[in-house]
């Protein structure tokens, strides 16, 4: 394999020059010319989280499970499978899209020294890295444009209803942001109900949300649309928690029938308040504005407690004046929000407290993942009802995001 750094600019130009919904195409076949490999294509996380689908040939798929391009997504980290392929981890700020899959030329593995572990040497390791990072930039760039990496993600056909839903979430289930790390994932029901996340880190303020609109099918998707851009419209004006709240619940008591309401917590956290790695303890405190919703869990010290109860009225029902609650969070703490989904009748035996606990040492994205995957396999496949996760990691001021390659190198 050629030792020349890829020029990143003739990468993006590759890109560019074509279709976006060849771009990826493109970028590999250019990829393949500079690099000097066989082949490279690009395997793209699928919306249920199981598997990495070639966006080229979606019949093309490997588990996250048990396969190396999945060891490589889940500990982001560059990966040769011993015969002649290499997968490395194609991730924007934590949210790993993806892997680049490569084919290395004859004798590339023969002549290249070996790291102590047996994978690639870490100059090509590094490479290909650095190369999968800037392809995260490609695709977050082209996914605006075209339906071809959305439709390659899906392994099941979407209602009108998730379709909907679906617009509502980030198009990032996850971010590193410095000071902290927010992951989100949503089981949906076979009729999509109305639960939604989202989030957003703008210079000094982290905000989050989690909402759960009453109903199933379209009327909660409705419902669901209706909650979610009021919350955002009002952030976006420059609204604090309460004026947030008030928002959504003016909204709904405007354009919705007598019967609908949503539940949902909202969260707020000042980022210039937890200090730097030279002076406080990075703790900080987050307002919490919680209408009608399941409390929250949080994971201090290795123990999970339960915080942030329902301390205002479901959103929608009548005119009020949302109150805050405050949490205390300390470098290393985890806050789980989930929808009531998560305690759904069949989900009895599914211990979410304890789930929380025994995956500390993991990114919160593979916990968002890893507890809806247990949550499944608890209820099986009768799910009645939408369950949704949000999890925030506070790391404060006491560390600082260490990355070249999309993902905190820490974890």
């Amino acid at each position: 394999m050629k030792r020349a750094d890829v020029d990143i600019s003739a990468l993006l130009a590759a890109a560019e020059e074509v279709s976006p919904s060849e771009a990826m195409s493109a970028a590999a076949d250019m990829l393949r010319r500079s690099l000097g490999v066989q082949w490279a294509t690009f395997l793209i996380a699928d919306a249920a989280g199981n598997t990495l689908v070639d966006h080229q040939d979606p019949g093309s798929r490997f588990r996250l499970d048990g396969t190396d391009p999945g060891r490589a997504w889940r500990e982001q980290r560059t990966v040769h499978d011993g015969n002649g392929r290499a997968y490395a981890p194609v991730t924007v700020r934590g949210d790993a899209l993806g892997i680049l899959a490569v084919e290395l030329p004859p004798g590339a593995e023969r002549d290249a020294p070996r790291g102590d572990d047996g994978e690639l040497d870490p100059a090509t390791a590094g490479l290909l890295a650095a190369v999968a990072h800037a392809l995260g930039y490609i695709v977050v760039a082209n996914q605006r444009h075209t339906d071809t990496y959305e439709t390659a993600m899906r392994s099941a056909e979407f209602s009108l209803a998730r379709e909907i839903q679906r617009r509502l979430l980030p198009l990032g289930f996850v971010c590193e942001g410095g000071s902290f790390t927010i992951a989100g994932w949503l089981e949906p029901s076979a009729s999509a109900a109305g639960d939604t996340f989202d989030y957003v880190a703008s210079a000094d303020t982290l905000t989050a949300t989690i909402t759960d609109a009453v109903g199933h099918d379209l009327n909660a998707a409705l419902l669901a649309t209706l909650t979610v851009n009021a919350l955002r419209n009002a952030r976006r004006r420059g609204a604090d928690l309460t004026e947030q709240a008030h928002a959504a619940n003016t909204a709904l008591l405007a354009h919705g029938e007598a019967d609908q309401f949503a539940t949902g917590i909202l969260l707020e956290i000042d980022l210039r308040s937890s200090g730097d790695e030279h002076g406080s303890s990075g703790r900080t405190t987050a307002r919490v504005v919680n209408a009608g919703h399941p409390g929250a869990l949080l994971l201090h010290d290795g123990q999970v407690s339960n915080v942030a109860p329902s301390n205002n009225p479901l959103l929608g029902v009548h005119e009020h004046e949302f109150r805050t609650q405050e949490i205390e969070l300390y470098p290393g703490d985890r806050l789980l929000l989930m929808t009531d989904g998560m305690f759904e009748r069949s989900a009895a035996a599914f211990d979410l407290a304890g789930a929380l606990r025994d995956t500390a040492d993991l990114h919160p994205r593979n916990v968002a993942q890893d507890i809806s995957r247990t949550f499944l396999e608890t209820v099986g496949d009768g799910v009645q009802d939408d369950a949704a996760v949000l999890l925030l990691e506070w790391h404060g001021g006491s560390t600082r995001r260490s990355t070249s390659n999309g993902a905190d190198d820490a974890r």
